[in-house]
C-alpha cells in the first residue's frame, strides 16, 4: 500500500528538520559562560559618618534610549516596532470571512517566530491608508496579506495571499 504525502506536510516536515538543525547548531556554536571562583573586592567599602565632610553621590539617572522608528508610520506600528525589532502585519478585509483564517495564521506565525503582531483592517484608513501611502508607486496592501516590518520601519518581507503559520515563522527567522 502506497501512501501519498501532501505538499503542505512536506513543507512542515522540512521546516521542522531545519528548526531542529538550527537548534543543534546553536548549542554547538553558542559561547558558554565560564564559571570560576568569585573573589572579594580588594578595596572594601568604608562608610564615613554623616557630617564629616564626605560626599555621597545622589541618585543615578539613567537615560532610556528608544529605538529609532519611522515617524511617518501609523501609531500602532510605531509602538510595536518600539517594543520589538520585527513586526508581522496581517492585512485583512473584515467583510471577507476567509481573511480571518489568514489573520489567525499570521498571528500564530508571529508568536512562533518571537515577533510582534499587528492586524491591519484595510477599511481603517487611519492605519491602512498610511501604510498604503508608504508603499509608493500606486501599490495597494494585499487582502489577505502578510508583511514583516523591521526597525526603523522597512518592509523586509511581503506576501500577498494566504500563508500558514510555519511559513510565516520561518520568514520571521529569516528576517532576523
Amino acid at each position: 500500500m502506497v501512501t501519498q504525502v501532501s505538499p503542505q506536510l512536506k513543507i512542515i516536515a522540512l521546516v521542522g528538520v531545519l528548526l531542529i538543525a538550527l537548534a543543534g547548531s546553536a548549542l554547538v556554536f553558542m559561547p558558554r559562560a565560564k564559571s570560576g571562583p568569585v573573589s572579594a573586592p580588594s578595596n572594601p567599602v568604608v562608610t564615613t559618618p554623616a557630617g564629616t565632610g564626605s560626599h555621597h553621590p545622589g541618585p543615578v539617572h539613567v537615560k532610556v534610549v528608544r529605538p529609532a522608528v519611522d515617524p511617518q508610520l501609523p501609531a500602532p506600528l510605531r509602538a510595536a516596532l518600539g517594543r520589538h525589532p520585527l513586526v508581522v502585519v496581517g492585512t485583512y478585509d473584515p467583510q471577507v470571512g476567509e481573511d480571518q483564517l489568514a489573520l489567525a495564521e499570521a498571528r500564530a506565525g508571529a508568536a512562533q517566530g518571537h515577533a510582534s503582531f499587528l492586524a491591519v483592517n484595510l477599511l481603517d484608513d487611519r492605519v491602512a491608508g498610511l501604510l498604503t501611502g508608504k508603499l509608493g508607486s500606486g501599490e495597494l496592501l494585499p487582502t489577505p496579506g502578510t508583511l514583516i516590518y523591521a526597525r526603523p520601519g522597512k518592509i523586509v518581507y511581503r506576501f500577498d495571499g494566504y500563508l500558514d503559520r510555519a511559513v510565516i515563522a520561518q520568514a520571521v527567522l529569516d528576517s532576523k
